[in-house]
């Protein structure tokens, strides 16, 4: 099958948690919704911002986005590109004093936001027979956008480069996935040797292991309406579930 393959990154980025109305914090994965969101922009799909305008019109609207509709059947890839296996971040302050913002003194309100520093991940879509998988195609090869993609805020610019298609092939067996993936379909796989002895690890390869709840689903009303848990790690594994992995120029992806 084919694949397409970019390099998405941003000088900042916020994937705004929405569990927090105090400090806005953000995801360090991008999320699968996120990503339609930024695909359905490059093509000209409508997003919150269409509905909302429309409701503030006094009519009727679909709550779930045009970009959400038409592209929640892709499959899609992630690896984060961490730099000394961390994400950096950093929190950020400013006033907004609109006046209707806060009831306090001033009318001012402190807003408080993280943001990813220099983020950067690579983006894989599975192939599809659909009009919008090969819009986005020809729109990604060919460098053009509808709307001006961002990361969260529209002044976190995002820049996609380094874009191919690329050959995508059933992994058949391994102990390792390179991209993120749901916690279900593996487990860590147990080194007792290594745990007893205290063997080292011979190449001198530092370990990581992220995990991290990210929502997969949009429902009308609700908005987010599931999560899983994700992790990224360069651990081995006991894959359970290997009908979603793919291998990709030596890499197993994993698309949900």
């Amino acid at each position: 099958m084919e694949t397409i393959k970019f390099d998405l990154s941003a000088t900042m980025a916020i994937i705004r948690k929405p569990d927090s109305n105090e400090t806005y914090y953000t995801y360090n994965f991008p999320h699968k919704i996120m990503l339609l969101g930024l695909l359905g922009a490059i093509i000209g799909l409508n997003g919150y911002n269409y509905y909302s305008f429309q409701k503030n019109l006094g009519k009727k609207v679909n709550e779930i986005p045009e970009f959400y509709e038409k592209l929640k059947s892709l499959k899609i890839g992630i690896i984060p590109n961490i730099s000394k296996e961390n994400f950096s971040r950093k929190i950020q302050a400013f006033n907004n004093s609109v006046g209707y913002a806060s009831k306090e003194v001033g009318n001012n309100l402190i807003v408080r936001e993280q943001w990813l520093e220099n983020p950067s991940w690579t983006i894989y879509i599975l192939e599809q027979n659909s009009e919008e998988y090969r819009k986005i195609k020809d729109y990604l090869l060919n460098k053009k956008c509808e709307y001006i993609p961002y990361i969260g805020k529209n002044d976190h610019f995002a820049d996609i480069k380094n874009i191919t298609t690329e050959e995508a092939e059933n992994l058949v067996t391994s102990t390792k996935i390179d991209s993120i993936f749901p916690d279900k379909i593996a487990d860590n796989k147990d080194n007792i040797f290594k745990e007893i002895l205290g063997f080292e690890n011979r190449e001198n390869i530092k370990e990581y292991y992220y995990k991290e709840l990210l929502p997969i689903e949009l429902s009308e009303k609700i908005g987010y309406s599931k999560f899983e848990n994700f992790i990224y790690t360069n651990k081995d594994l006991d894959i359970h579930d290997s009908s979603n992995i793919y291998v990709v120029n030596g890499k197993n992806i994993y698309y949900f």
